[in-house]
């Protein structure tokens, strides 16, 4: 029998597990540990969790899936053991994330300007590849993938619009680490920050451009310190690590997980879900829907607000502190679970609109319902 340790908060039903002869259990991440998982032979996480040599030692775990994009929460010993296969969810959450982008820049009036996108792996290609196409100069630098110097990072910190979608590292020869500071202060009116809390000072940005940040330094054992003070700034919106939320991009994390863990273990776990797509009618406000001019800006807006959940975000941590709380790791998770939402491409389009309009819809992730009633 497979004996499998799963962090609760990941969304994967018991059903799953029926008559699979596999022994799960579900825990918190900070029980997670070397004597919690001793008995264990597959081991499911998230970025809260890091992992290494030392944390399996005593078990025999030889599978370990990891539901994230990035990988520095894994120790390179680890990632180079032959003995322990590790598989990543990379590229699951690319769609969420340039949803995310995307409702940032609309958000704030920026359209068919310059962006400048730092990282181009599966995150900042999907962003590159959708703003390209709606009519945005897009601007990149990645120094790992291209033949890239310190005047290309400087051409991309002086677009309007600056994405930063780069993994983290603190080590290598192009570290992250603390990559836009106040020493490399981007010239840019509007930062969106999806990667991670370490490649950017935000609260220093905040002081010269409006700033978007989904991520915070430390997660999860976040400073609600660290947040007030960057709260502070007029020109500052947090929303809590919700960039990347949605219920397809959770859905593809697991289908790619389960894949390699039932290749492994000859196994057959499937997701019990069934994938529900909802109409674009019924998202919108009688208003916006009566309307005789929506275009795109209007109609992502009232799929995802990024600026609603920052002011929410921002109420939620003046009510602790007002109250004399500290905003803590747990509270934390909560307002990030319950801001999952349904991405653009669980939405189908079933309202006319002009052929412009629905092109414009369905680069950004839109389906499309019924292509001959717009054709």
């Amino acid at each position: 029998m497979i004996k499998l340790i799963i962090d609760k908060n990941i969304p994967i039903s018991e059903e799953s597990f029926e008559g699979q002869n596999i022994d799960f259990d579900f825990l918190p991440f900070d029980k997670i540990n070397s004597s919690t998982i001793k008995n264990a032979d597959a081991l499911f996480i998230r970025t809260t969790t890091e992992v290494n040599k030392e944390l399996i030692s005593k078990s025999n775990i030889s599978f370990i899936g990891s539901f994230a994009s990035g990988e520095n929460h894994i120790s390179n010993d680890l990632l180079d053991d032959s003995e322990c296969l590790i598989q990543t969810a990379k590229g699951s959450n690319s769609q969420a994330v340039f949803e995310y982008v995307l409702s940032c820049i609309l958000e704030n009036d920026f359209e068919a300007c310059s962006v400048g996108i730092v990282g181009h792996g599966n995150v900042g290609k999907k962003v590159d590849s959708c703003l390209s196409n709606l009519g945005f100069e897009v601007e990149i630098y990645d120094p790992y993938l291209y033949d890239h110097s310190a005047d290309d990072l400087n051409k991309v910190l002086s677009c309007e619009v600056l994405s930063i979608n780069c993994s983290y590292s603190r080590e290598g020869k192009y570290p992250s680490h603390n990559l836009i500071s106040k020493e490399q202060r981007p010239k840019s009116k509007l930062v969106i920050n999806s990667s991670r809390g370490e490649v950017i000072d935000y609260s220093e940005i905040a002081k010269s451009s409006e700033i978007f940040n989904d991520v915070w330094i430390d997660e999860p054992k976040i400073s609600s310190n660290d947040i007030y003070s960057f709260m502070n700034h007029p020109n500052a919106f947090g929303t809590p690590h919700i960039a990347g939320y949605t219920f397809s991009s959770k859905e593809r994390q697991i289908d790619l997980i389960l894949k390699k863990f039932n290749d492994l273990f000859s196994k057959s776990v499937e997701q019990k879900v069934i994938k529900k797509f909802t109409k674009l009618s019924s998202l919108l406000s009688d208003k916006l829907f009566n309307s005789k001019n929506l275009d795109l800006k209007s109609i992502v807006l009232e799929v995802l607000s990024t600026r609603k959940i920052a002011a929410e975000f921002k109420a939620l941590l003046s009510e602790y502190n007002d109250k004399g709380k500290s905003f803590r790791s747990e509270e934390f998770e909560m307002l990030r679970k319950s801001k999952m939402r349904q991405g653009f491409d669980e939405i189908k389009i079933d309202i006319h609109m002009d052929k412009d309009l629905l092109q414009r819809m369905e680069l950004s992730g839109f389906k499309n319902q019924k292509k001959e009633k717009f054709s």
